[in-house]
């Protein structure tokens, strides 16, 4: 029996995606910007079946489902499947799980069934699975366009420097609580776009820093690079907790970790957080000052708590 395994990596937004314009077609109302993780690994293995048969996703399995049928019905494909997908990371716990999952689908959909789909065409395709999924079809630093078109056929992300550009660049992951979340990114981020007063400044203001952003990771400016993707986060979480209900997924020890963060900077040890729809906290370092960083952590965490490249 064909079989077809697919690897992919989950992906950090440093200029985050939070909220759709067209919710069918999974189009962003505005662009974002991520590093891929390649410590965090998403395994696929699609193979034909009678039925679709989704094996190792605790959550989601529905939107699984609706996407077969999609890429069946855009494709022409007459054909089902089962998908065995395994994490070596949490699932639905705010570290993108979802975009390397529906990135390694697409990308074995493509190959089992040899479509021979361009990396664009791959960005599209796994959109419909889940926004963010669009920038895990490469590795390296990623630009989702927002795009302007109704179809959402100029909405898809593309490589800006690949992986081996700044090796120096790392992000070391504090897990704070590996359950699934209480409410999804999905149901969450739709939410504070109906909600939240001030979401829409949020928009102008994130967009303006994406150029900024590019220009610091061209020149490899960490300390410009970690102030824009820390201020970021804050703002996108300050709309979260403004809207109706409020949306708060920190807990106690993900406001330690942002102290802990900030208390290193007065101690000239260069660090800077960001926190997607979850408690867990990401730390952006040099890898100089890795060592010392994950010494201190020990301090409060668990050394099981602490993922690294």
């Amino acid at each position: 029996m064909k079989k077809i395994t697919i690897q992919t990596y989950a992906n950090i937004a440093l200029i985050k995606y939070w909220g759709k314009r067209d919710k069918k077609l999974f189009l962003p109302t505005k662009s974002s910007l991520s590093i891929s993780l390649p410590y965090l690994k998403t395994s696929t293995t699609i193979s034909e079946s009678n039925t679709d048969k989704i094996v190792g996703i605790n959550t989601g399995i529905q939107n699984v489902k609706k996407f077969l049928n999609l890429f069946r019905k855009i494709y022409q494909i007459k054909k089902n499947f089962k998908i065995e997908t395994t994490n070596n990371f949490p699932t639905a716990a705010g570290l993108a799980s979802s975009a390397s999952g529906f990135a390694a689908i697409a990308k074995g959909l493509n190959k089992f069934c040899n479509l021979n789909l361009s990396n664009k065409e791959l960005s599209i395709l796994a959109r419909y699975g889940s926004g963010s999924a669009t920038r895990s079809i490469q590795q390296g630093f990623v630009l989702w366009n927002k795009g302007d078109y109704n179809d959402g056929s100029d909405s898809y992300a593309f490589q800006i420097f690949d992986q081996n550009f700044w090796p120096e660049f790392c992000i070391i992951i504090v897990i704070i609580n590996s359950d699934q979340k209480n409410i999804s990114s999905r149901q969450a981020m739709q939410i504070t776009v109906n909600t939240c007063s001030f979401y829409k400044n949020w928009i102008h203001k994130s967009e303006k820093r994406i150029p900024k952003m590019l220009q610091a990771i061209k020149t490899k400016d960490f300390t410009t690079v970690g102030k824009l993707a820390e201020l970021d986060c804050l703002q996108m979480h300050k709309c979260m907790k403004n809207s109706f209900p409020a949306i708060n997924y920190w807990q106690k020890q993900t406001l330690q970790i942002i102290d802990f963060v900030k208390n290193l900077r007065k101690q000239k040890i260069h660090c800077y957080f960001t926190i997607d729809a979850g408690p867990n906290v990401k730390i952006i370092c040099l890898k100089k000052d890795r060592a010392k960083i994950i010494n201190n952590l020990l301090n409060i965490c668990n050394s099981s708590q602490i993922m690294f490249n």
